[in-house]
Order: structure tokens, then sequence, then C-alpha cells
């Protein structure tokens, strides 16, 4: 493949090399490299290390950098993390292409979608790029690479980051579709971009953010647990690998069903009460607000239903045991939180490890201190506690609730649904807390609805125990040695 024939997006690439070619710079033997390298034939691998290439060098000229040996010297120094050293996750291709073809969301022709690449991704990545090229789509691919950003925020000045932050956004002007195959903790050391420009960075580029929250922009996310993930968890990575393919491969067609039950209950419910062992003991006003029903379409794996509580309502004491991480935090570890609201403000919050990493999370503004989300996840096989943002909030009997930014659309997949509570925030981190094996307790103005972690509604089967509420004979093959007829 020529890789500047592919889409206009590389041809942007490519137009841009050539004007830093003609610029003074340190770069000169890169920008020839990677210039050649847009204009000969090349596997998938080789093309999207390219990219990731260029658009570092893109970012550099855009900084202004593009003289600073230092800065190249700096870069050099470090351990970035370029598309060659991501792997792929410990299991079948054939699930994994299974994964891939769950993450093509594409709907038309004129879709333009972004695939956006973290570790594990070496072989999805290359099946979902191979895919947009043999369907001819004008597409964009981003490669996760925290440690050149990170570098290069410390080296810029503020007019350099809103020249970033533009051109971010017109990259992003045209695309329909986001397709986000993520890791969760990175395995290598990351570093920190200073947390003044990362502000003014995320304000400037709020409008995109905005979009995305608005459900105006197609988008499907999955984050493949890493042997970091697995060493927080203390699961040996091969069975967490499993659990992960696991969690993806669930009965979603009856979840779907059973979950539109649960939510008529819940839009009809004004007041919710969670309580665990542990000490957990909160109650929200969620009059007026409705669920959003979501399985596998926008995250992968599934399932929960979320919505948010009035802004004002929330108090009590959230008790959450575990290891935890915020999003965009260097894979900072923060255990067992204490989380206190009145009115639905946080007055307190208290970590038995991690505090100062706690801190820094909730500092962003005063909207980090209000909750913008109240989700109940619903996904069967998980049933245990993980550091991981995506899988813990789908786990089967738990609830969640997110710090920060509430959601803005007004339909999810075709349902019309009531989600905003108004508050706004750089921050949206959702933080579970288990109700299964803890003695846990949903109330719907004050009916029990889940006890032990379990729903008590029959018609909610399905969601307490997954396959094993078929009847064997309707259970996959692979499903009936992990359920074998009684």
């Amino acid at each position: 493949m020529i890789l500047h024939r592919l889409s206009p997006f590389f041809k942007n690439d490519l137009t841009r090399l050539r004007a830093c070619a003609n610029m003074p710079s340190v770069w000169g033997a890169e920008i020839d490299a990677l210039i050649a390298s847009y204009e000969v034939d090349a596997c998938t691998d080789d093309a999207i290390s390219a990219i990731q290439s260029a658009r570092r060098i893109i970012k550099i000229f855009i900084c202004g950098l593009e003289s600073d040996a230092a800065f190249k010297a700096k870069l050099e120094a470090t351990t970035l993390t370029d598309w060659d050293i991501f792997s792929e996750p410990p299991a079948p291709r054939a699930l994994q292409d299974r994964l891939a073809g769950m993450l093509y969301i594409v709907a038309s022709p004129n879709d333009v979608p972004l695939i956006e690449l973290g570790d594990q991704t070496r072989y999805i990545g290359v099946a979902l790029f191979d895919r947009c090229v043999s369907d001819k789509l004008a597409f964009d691919v981003n490669v996760a690479d925290d440690n050149f950003t990170a570098l290069l925020f410390d080296a810029a000045n503020d007019d350099a980051i809103a020249k970033i932050a533009a051109y971010f956004l017109e990259s992003r002007r045209d695309i329909t579709t986001r397709i986000l195959v993520q890791h969760n903790l990175p395995t290598w050391q990351t570093l920190e971009a200073p947390h003044e420009k990362m502000v003014l960075y995320r304000t400037l580029v709020k409008p995109y953010r905005a979009q995305v929250l608005a459900g105006k922009m197609r988008s499907v996310l999955t984050a493949i647990p890493t042997t970091r993930d697995a060493e927080i968890d203390g699961i040996a990575y091969e069975d967490y690998t499993e659990l992960y393919f696991r969690m993806c491969d669930q009965p979603w067609d009856l979840i779907k069903t059973a979950q539109y039950k649960l939510i008529e209950t819940l839009n009809a419910t004004k007041v919710l009460h969670f309580t665990n062992d542990d000490g957990t003991d909160l109650t929200m006003n969620i009059d007026g607000f409705t669920f959003c029903n979501s399985v596998i379409a926008r995250n992968i794996p599934g399932s929960e239903v979320f919505s948010a509580p009035r802004i004002d309502s929330t108090n009590g004491v959230i008790v959450a045991k575990g290891r935890f991480s915020a999003k965009d935090d260097a894979g900072g570890i923060m255990e067992n939180l204490t989380l206190r609201f009145k009115d639905g403000e946080l007055i307190e919050a208290k970590a038995e490890h991690g505090q100062d990493q706690l801190d820094k999370t909730l500092s962003v503004d005063a909207g980090a201190k209000r909750i913008g989300e109240i989700g109940i996840g619903t996904n069967p096989y998980l049933k245990r506690h993980v550091a991981s943002i995506l899988l813990s909030e789908k786990i089967g009997g738990s609830f969640h609730v997110a710090l920060g930014d509430a959601y803005t659309m007004t339909d999810y997949m075709g349902d019309p649904v009531v989600v905003d509570n108004g508050n706004r925030s750089q921050l949206h981190w959702d933080i579970t807390t288990m109700l299964v094996g803890k003695g846990g307790r949903i109330e719907a103005d004050g009916r029990a609805i889940m006890v032990d972690g379990l729903f008590t509604d029959p018609a909610l089967d399905v969601i307490n125990r997954g396959w094993a509420a078929l009847p064997y004979d309707q259970r996959p093959a692979s499903w009936q040695t992990i359920y074998p007829e009684k």
C-alpha cells in the first residue's frame, strides 16, 4: 500500500512533511526517511509506525521546536511508546478477529472513522486499518503517545499549546466515527505533562469533547488488560485475558431486553439508595432522569445502565474497596476510597493509599467534586473488583458514580434520554463500588431491587447469571464447559 494514497489524512501528513523538509531543523534525516515511507509500498505495521512518527515531527514543528537540539536529545533518551513496542494479548487470533469485527462500527461508505490504538492492539489495530483500506474509506489512525506528549508540552509555551489544540481540532473536524482500542494500565514508566498546560489544552479542545459527550459522534471503546493490570489485580495474565474475552461474549440480546425491564423500574423511581457491608450508605434523587441501555454498541465489553442524579441531591458515603486509577493520571494507583457527600458535593475524599493522587485528580475544577453519572453494572461474568475503569464499571452486582462531567446527549442508540444534570468538568472519573458478596443492596423508593448484588426480579436473571440462565442446550459450546448441565 502507498500510504499517502490511502486517505486524505495521510496525504495531508505528506504535505506537511514536505513543508517541514524546506525549513532549517535538526530533523532533516528523519523527515526525508518519513517522506520516503509515505511514498513506497509498505505493510500495514510499517504504515502505522510511519504515521505515528510523522505526527511527532509535525507537532514538533507546530510548537517551534524543530531546531532545538536539546529537546531532540531528550526525546532520544526517553522510552517513547512506539507502535513497534506494542504487543497483542495472549488470546487466539480468532477471538481477536471477532473483537475487531465488533469494534468496526462503520455504518456507511461515507463514514470517516478515527482508529485510536494503544498497547495490546498490534494485531487488532492492523485488522481495523486493513478493513478501512478494503472499504476504501477516508480514515485516520492515532497511536497512544503519552510520553512524547508529556515531553512536548513540557517544552512548549502556551502559544504552542494553543497551536497544538488547533491542529487537533482541525484533524478531528471531519471525523464521524471513533474506534478506541486502548490499553488500561501502561507497562512502561509514564511521564506526566505539566498540569497547567494540560488544563489549558483540555480547555481549548473542549468543543471536541462536548461533541462526544453529546453523542454527536458515534463511538466505541474497549480497554484491553495489560500485564500491569494483572499484577495490580493479582490475576495471572493469561487468566485475565480469558476473563476479558469472556466478558465480551455474553447473551447480549437477552441482556438488552432485561435491561429495558430494569430501566422501566429505574425511570419510575425518585430516590435510589445504595448500601453495602463496607459502610456504603448513599442516597440520590433521580426523579426526572432516564437511564441509557448500554450493551456493546458503545463499550466492549458491556454492560450497564446509566443516567445522572439531581446535581444537589446526593448524600451519604461511598466506601469503595479495591485499587483505582483515574484517566490521564500516568497510571497512578489509589486504594480503598471513602467519599462523603452532602447535598451533591463531595466534602471528604480519603484513600488508604494514594491520597496525593486522589487530591490531584479532584483538584482539576469545582465540577470534579460533584457527580455527573450514576451507573449500575450488569456484566454477568465479572464478579470481582479490578482496577480497569472500563471493566470495573461493568461488574455485575456493582454501581458506579462518575465524578465530573455529565453526559449531554438527548438520544442514546435511538432512545430518548434525560441524563444531563448540568455538571461540567474536565474530569469524568467512574468509581465502582462492589455490592455482590458485600451484602450490597439497591433500593428504589424504599423497595429492594437488588440484594447481595443480585437483582430480585426473575426477569433479570440473565443479568445475574449470563449464559447459565439459559437451558444447557442453548448455551454456546464454549460455555457448556463453564456452566455444565446439572
